[in-house]
């Protein structure tokens, strides 16, 4: 989304709209890409689809540990629509997704006339990977367009993107960033992770290659009202682990927490306007 378009609708204050000033998304042209059949997977390609994440995904430190099952789950608990890429063997070299998100500002674009009766306007883009061998290619790029084409025409035309790390080169612009606080948790007493224990968890499907310790994403505090019984929560009711927060919550500085690494969240088609910088829903990050 252009600069200027981001800064006049927080000048003036705006509410939360989609970009319609954008182009409808069309059909990207029929045709191989590097050998590669581009289309919209299916529960058959889970394996391929794990198989590809967790061998590729990962980073130096990281190891991604999604399963088929799981890629399976995400279809009906996430109403996730994956786009593959697989080769003339029939394996899956690249792959992207858009799962159903929650809004993240309040003022959600389902007040902007919109009829979502069967389908959430809004989507988060994840697992975009593509093996090695065959970046560079242009697969990339056909991955994206054809989601961009399957989701809008479904009805699915807010997206949210979040970047690890370095931020995207401009003009690409993150509608919020925050450095994330993690530190290591959980007792040896407890074997798994698991339901009623009062915090909110959200799987990171990768665990650190040293240790093989599972990181998870942690909804944290804004106050400190409850801060010493959520630490200990997090000592107590979860399997040794690491836990990541939003750079914005309050922690006991005491238990060992320290920054990691920096995430931005992008906006695609839709423009933030008042909400510009401001911490989205904990859902999300």
């Amino acid at each position: 989304m252009p600069l200027l378009t981001l800064l006049e609708a927080f000048l003036f204050q705006r509410d939360l709209a989609l970009a319609t000033q954008l182009a409808a998304p069309v059909l990207p042209l029929p045709g191989r890409i590097a050998k590669c059949d581009i289309a919209i997977g299916s529960v058959d390609d889970a394996s391929g689809i794990s198989r590809l994440l967790n061998e590729h995904f990962d980073k130096d430190t990281v190891q991604t540990t999604t399963t088929p099952e799981w890629i399976v789950s995400t279809f009906t608990e996430s109403k996730a629509i994956w786009i593959v890429a697989k080769d003339t063997g029939g394996t899956v070299r690249a792959c992207i997704s858009s799962f159903e998100s929650i809004a993240p500002y309040p003022n959600s674009i389902t007040k902007c006339g919109q009829n979502i009766s069967l389908v959430k306007p809004w989507g988060l883009v994840d697992w975009f990977c593509v093996h090695p061998l065959w970046r560079g290619k242009g697969l990339a790029s056909r991955l994206l367009k054809l989601l961009d084409y399957i989701t809008y025409r479904v009805g699915r035309k807010a997206h949210v993107f979040l970047k690890e790390g370095c931020p995207l080169p401009l003009p690409q612009i993150p509608i919020y960033s925050t450095v994330l606080k993690c530190r290591k948790a959980g007792t040896a007493r407890v074997s798994k992770m698991r339901e009623g224990t009062g915090l909110a968890i959200y799987d990171y499907h990768c665990k650190e290659r040293a240790t093989g310790l599972p990181m998870v994403r942690v909804e944290g505090l804004q106050d400190y009202r409850d801060l010493d019984a959520w630490e200990e929560a997090l000592d107590t009711e979860l399997p040794p682990c690491w836990v990541f927060v939003n750079g914005s919550s309050i922690v006991d500085s005491r238990k060992g927490w320290r920054s990691d690494s920096l995430v931005s969240m992008y906006a695609f088609r839709w423009i933030p306007g008042k909400w510009f910088s401001k911490k989205p829903h904990s859902d999300i990050i």
